[in-house]
């Protein structure tokens, strides 16, 4: 059929009246340019018959005056393209076959060792923006076959959004093995560009999902449950055919169904949403993302904000043409409607505690595995919840242990853990989160709590942010932890020994990742400097200095490469953040004062901690020289290495010990080139003195560290006088002391206030050697801590040891 309308004069007249209707953009993979379309011997290959593809082509080739894919190459009287052929049924042979390209067997036959095939792939609709009806969604790009009438409407509802993309070339001679019949090099080949578009598409669009009823029924039939169900009902028919029915009740319940008119139709409705309520989202390292999306099953772990993180991250995938994720939602979203609603945008649902459930925890070890070898995305949140600090959370082991589990169970290396950052200048549900800000016990949220929370979109959001950071290789890290010894598992209930410590060390590797891609917001930086300040009041004046000496202090130090920082001016900065509500202003003397309320400090201090961990190591450097002045590289670095273990579980640090004496170096030749402290002719650091300029932002950025490393050193000292100690009363007399300096201070000790994070602080404390557990359990003080105490007594007032004591 197409050879009928490639007839010169046929083709000119459909090219005619098809051509206003076609409008596209062009990408190259990596390493493609449009030098390559010039080449000798180039051949399209084209991913099915279809004319509209095929003058979208032509259209651009001309344009560019390149290779034709109508010219005949070097006379040959051979056409520049291949198109690949879907299956048909046969009815001579009477079965269904995939016919070859007409052209590929006499392109073989020339033999030209300059032969190359030049892959292009079309996506029509990809563009949602520019899809404003039902219509244009049912006809976007999927993967159900398109016949002529079809393909017809896809070109008028979507002619002006198309995408070609020229992929790497893929050269004869490389694959074509003359020991072979022409038709089975043609095989090979033909199978090779079949694989390598399904691949691409796969990667733009996502998996062919239509097939999920065998996707279920395949999961129902797999080796581990047939095995469980037998386990569990033995030879009793009845009882077998009821848990086999209970398999396929949990298979059904679990798969997602991503359904591709649902996605673009979210996909409108979110870029709506993020248009009208957003200034806009700013996007870091796509790229990155992009250039191994087509060969991994990618794995994305975000930071947990704010409800809409479930949003943002499919929002900005779809529109840069990779796949839809399966996200993990809990089962109480499954409900009427709405859990096929969300099934449909890429949702799969589990249950909150199943571990006692063998048949529903293999069943679902084995849809996660699924997803791993059909190299799916898959995206959950490693926090567990959302942070009501702005710090971010350690992860929680459930998740992260199935995905090990799962890959443990494969033979297949091709799966990435994704770290993701998401931000906001301003968090929607920031009223919401203020009393636990206020020191109050978490409560539970109730669906009035969401519905104020949404009444906020009428107000000014400012800007959004996605950073993805570097991809962590499973199979890697799995190497690298078992010092390469075996990992792999037969079962997926099997619990190996490395399990525990991998789970707790990929999870940290992940939330450091997340913490090496933040974005410096103007509402972050705005409330650093604010809150850092020792009276908590500052003139617009000072405060613009004062920002830009933050912003200078991670721009000039190549430590912080991956992270976002904005880039508007420091006026701007107060400007915005005051327009978002955040924070009011006093007219005092002609002066712009902002000094907080109750309520606004704490609403600034989830902001501040979105990048406090980017300071933390500034803010050591100042601590130690703030009370003993001068010190030495090898003193400062001394004091550091005290607390850093601790502080970069706690901030989740990106650097190793080994690291810190590199860090510190290039820290204090960045901080020294601020003037934030003076360096003399003996290589000797100095504090600046408090007449000089600079001093009042040196004493802010050790005001950043300086409540958690008194915290750390509150427990050494009570350890070390008490020698062995109960936890519980440990806790009761850091809490005594706390509350004491609280008085005294103004610093709120967190870490001895809450169960759950004095537990954090003190587990971090044993896994780092600083403590250790006798036989009764009770806790007993290193080596590590008494170096500890003996460094860090010289950084503190007198005062403060004595109350400690």
């Amino acid at each position: 059929m197409l050879r009928f309308w490639i007839k010169e004069r046929v083709f000119s007249v459909v090219k005619y009246c098809l051509s206003p209707l076609i409008q596209f953009k062009i990408e190259f993979d990596e390493g493609v340019s449009i030098e390559n379309l010039s080449k000798p011997d180039i051949y399209y290959a084209l991913p099915e018959n279809s004319i509209i593809d095929l003058i979208a082509l032509e259209i651009f080739t001309n344009s560019v005056k390149v290779t034709s894919p109508l010219g005949e190459l070097n006379k040959k009287n051979l056409q520049n393209f291949v198109c690949l052929s879907r299956l048909t049924f046969d009815p001579i042979e009477q079965k269904i076959k995939r016919k070859l390209p007409e052209n590929l067997s006499n392109i073989i036959i020339q033999k030209s060792t300059e032969t190359t095939f030049l892959p292009v792939s079309f996506y029509w609709g990809m563009h949602p923006e520019k899809q404003k009806s039902l219509f244009k969604i049912i006809f976007s790009q999927s993967w159900g076959p398109s016949g002529p009438i079809k393909k017809f409407l896809r070109l008028l509802f979507h002619g002006r959004s198309l995408l070609i993309k020229f992929n790497n070339p893929v050269y004869l001679d490389r694959l074509n093995d003359e020991k072979r019949s022409v038709e089975e090099n043609s095989q090979l080949i033909n199978r090779y560009l079949r694989g390598l578009f399904r691949k691409n598409k796969r990667a733009a669009i996502g998996p062919d999902i239509s097939h999920r009823r065998a996707l279920v029924k395949s999961l129902t039939q797999d080796k581990e449950v047939r095995e469980e169900i037998s386990r569990s009902t033995g030879a009793t028919p009845k009882k077998k055919n009821k848990y086999k029915k209970k398999a396929f009740k949990y298979a059904n319940e679990i798969c997602s169904d991503i359904s591709y008119p649902i996605v673009r139709l979210l996909q409108r409705g979110l870029g709506w949403f993020w248009n009208s309520r957003y200034e806009s989202i700013s996007v870091k390292n796509i790229e990155r993302i992009k250039s191994i999306a087509n060969a991994n099953s990618l794995i994305y772990v975000p930071c947990h904000r704010s409800h809409i993180d479930y949003l943002i991250l499919s929002y900005i995938l779809l529109e840069n043409g990779l796949m839809l994720p399966h996200i993990a939602a809990g089962n109480n979203l499954n409900l009427p409607f709405l859990g096929k609603i969300l099934r449909g945008g890429g949702a799969f649902f589990m249950r909150r505690s199943f571990v006692k459930n063998k048949l529903y925890s293999i069943i679902f070890f084995q849809y996660l595995k699924r997803l791993m070898l059909r190299r799916s995305s898959i995206e959950f949140f490693p926090e567990g919840s959302r942070s009501r600090s702005g710090l971010s959370l350690p992860s929680r082991p459930g998740l992260l242990s199935m995905t090990l589990r799962s890959f443990a169970g494969l033979k297949i290396d091709n799966v990435k853990i994704v770290p993701t950052y998401i931000g906001y200048e301003k968090i929607i549900e920031g009223k919401s989160y203020l009393s636990e800000l206020l020191g109050k016990e978490k409560k539970r949220e109730s669906i009035l709590d969401i519905l104020n929370s949404i009444r906020d979109f009428n107000n000014f959001q400012g800007n959004a942010f996605i950073n993805f950071g570097e991809p962590i290789d499973l199979k890697i890290f799995l190497d690298k932890e078992l010092n390469g010894k075996n990992f792999h598992i037969d079962s997926s209930l099997e619990r190996p020994l490395w399990l525990r410590t991998a789970t707790s060390n990929l999870g940290f590797e992940i939330m450091k990742g997340i913490n090496s891609s933040s974005a410096v917001t103007s509402s972050s930086i705005f409330s650093l400097t604010l809150l850092t300040s020792e009276t908590l009041s500052l003139d617009s004046k000072v405060m613009g200095s004062r920002i830009q000496v933050l912003l200078n202090l991670l721009k000039e130090n190549n430590l912080f490469s991956d992270i976002w920082i904005t880039s508007i001016s420091s006026k701007e900065i107060i400007q915005k953040t005051e327009n978002l509500g955040l924070i009011s202003s006093q007219l005092i003397g002609g002066s712009k004062i902002f000094r907080p309320d109750r309520n606004e400090a704490a609403l600034l201090g989830y902001y501040k901690n979105n990048i406090v961990h980017l300071f933390m190591f500034y803010s050591m450097i100042c601590l130690s020289l703030k009370l003993v002045k001068k010190l030495s590289k090898k003193e400062i670095l001394k004091i550091i290495f005290s607390v850093y273990p601790l502080l970069k579980r706690n901030y989740h640090l990106m650097w190793q010990e080994k690291e810190i004496e590199e860090v510190l170096e290039k820290s204090l030749d960045t901080i020294t080139k601020l003037g934030l402290v003076k360096k003399n002719s003996s290589d000797i650091f100095m504090s600046p003195k408090e007449t000089e300029q600079n001093y009042e932002i040196f004493i802010a950025l050790s005001n950043i560290s300086e409540s958690s490393i008194k915290s750390i050193f509150i427990v050494i000292k009570t350890l070390i006088e008490k020698k062995c100690v109960a936890r519980d009363a440990l806790q009761d007399h850091c809490l005594e002391i706390s509350k004491k300096l609280q008085t005294i201070e103004g610093w709120v000790y967190n870490e001895f206030f809450e169960l759950d994070k004095f537990n954090i602080h003190l587990e971090n404390m044993v896994k780092e050697g600083y403590i250790k557990r006798d036989d009764l359990k009770n806790l007993v003080p290193t080596k590590i801590a008494l170096q500890a105490r003996k460094n860090l007594e010289s950084i503190f007032h007198k005062e403060f040891k004595q109350l400690v004591s």
